[in-house]
């Protein structure tokens, strides 16, 4: 009798907490609905703030709309390895003996049994929040990695035109040096060994001061689809999530520049 009270007890407990992460996850959803059409406001851990400014967040627009002179260096990269399956942002303030602070974060999928991000009622999105860890680069680091972006042709006029999909490949680079905007990006359906060797150059240079611990998916080939085919209300799969398609402009991403009211 005793157990049948203690699990009957245990039963309701738990039926409790689920109950109040339901109404957790609501909520948070329900404030999401309200936040449409949020400026990027850097690197973030929130995940329902992230996939409302990421367009933004590629684009650097907040780098873009802070920058002017006298303000320290900036360099913002993203690196987009399947959007479903991986993405690496790096994020660099400069510091006044000009080194820099480096931020990195890892967002992949979601894992429930995490135990570095584990879901529970007072964070029922940790397992969507990503890895994240900083480092502080010297002088002669923040160089490095200054010069391995030029001699890739980040200093090169952004290749206006150019498609990014998230099923995909790609990077972007922006920065704000001495109160001037520049953007740059790399996509494999551009290219797929001047990307590979892009990438190659990139991570080599960034891999020494990113401490998540996660490893990079490096680029692959992929069949991908006609872009298209994600709108086809005939298509087999009609459960698969659309992934984002960001277009490059002049010196940004295209309808991602400018302050958001």
């Amino acid at each position: 009798m005793d157990s049948r009270k203690t699990a009957a007890t245990s039963n309701r407990g738990w039926q409790t907490k689920m109950r109040s992460l339901n109404k957790t996850l609501l909520l948070a959803f329900a404030l999401a609905a309200g936040l449409g059409g949020c400026a990027a406001v850097g690197p973030t851990d929130d995940p329902i703030l992230r996939s409302l400014t990421w367009e933004r967040y590629v684009g650097g627009d907040d780098l873009d709309r802070g920058c002017v002179a006298g303000q320290p260096p900036r360099y913002r990269l993203v690196y987009n390895a399947v959007e479903s399956e991986q993405r690496r942002t790096y994020d660099i303030t400069g510091v006044a003996d000009g080194g820099g602070m480096l931020e990195v974060r890892v967002i992949g999928r979601p894992n429930l049994n995490d135990r570095l991000n584990p879901i529970s009622l007072r964070d029922p999105l940790a397992p969507w929040r990503g890895q994240s860890a900083l480092y502080r680069l010297g002088a002669g680091e923040l160089a490095g990695i200054a010069a391995v972006l030029e001699d890739v042709g980040f200093g090169a006029r952004a290749p206006d035109g150019l498609f990014l999909r998230g099923d995909s490949f790609y990077w972007t680079a922006a920065s704000c040096l001495d109160g001037a905007f520049h953007f740059h990006a790399w996509s494999r359906e551009g290219g797929a060994d001047g990307f590979d060797r892009v990438t190659s150059r990139l991570l080599a240079a960034l891999a020494p001061f990113d401490r998540t611990g996660v490893a990079v998916y490096q680029p692959r080939e992929l069949p991908l689809p006609p872009y298209s085919t994600y709108f086809n209300e005939t298509a087999a799969d009609r459960s698969r999530e659309i992934p984002h398609r960001f277009q490059v402009g002049r010196n940004g991403l295209r309808y991602s520049q400018g302050t958001v009211n």
